[in-house]
């Protein structure tokens, strides 16, 4: 399929090739995309293609000018339990406060 293909290409297409990409998706999805692809007398595939490139599109759009935080920028996360100053690693507590606090839930639970 053209990378450039558009919903509102699918009147005035041509056929190409294309590859097989299986997919579970909801059944009311692939009633949807069914619906769209009998109004526009287009095939399934080429409307999902359509709204994949579109969506895309959209996509890269609102990344444009994005970048990943720099490395060491991001303010450590440090345990919650007094005194103690070891990294975070769930519901912020260090692993031996985490496990201690499961440890005494599950024996008042």
């Amino acid at each position: 399929m053209r990378a450039e293909l558009r919903l509102s290409d699918l009147k005035s297409r041509e056929r190409t090739t294309s590859r097989l990409m299986n997919v579970k998706i909801p059944a009311y999805v692939s009633d949807a995309i069914q619906k769209v692809a009998s109004d526009l007398g287009a095939s399934k595939t080429e409307v999902v293609i359509a709204l994949l490139n579109e969506g895309l599109e959209v996509a890269q759009g609102a990344l444009k000018g994005w970048s990943l935080p720099k490395s060491g920028t991001s303010a450590k996360r440090v345990c919650s339990a007094k005194g103690c100053g070891k990294a975070s690693i769930a519901k912020g507590l260090c692993a031996s406060h985490y496990q201690a606090a499961r440890r005494a839930q599950e024996q008042a639970g």
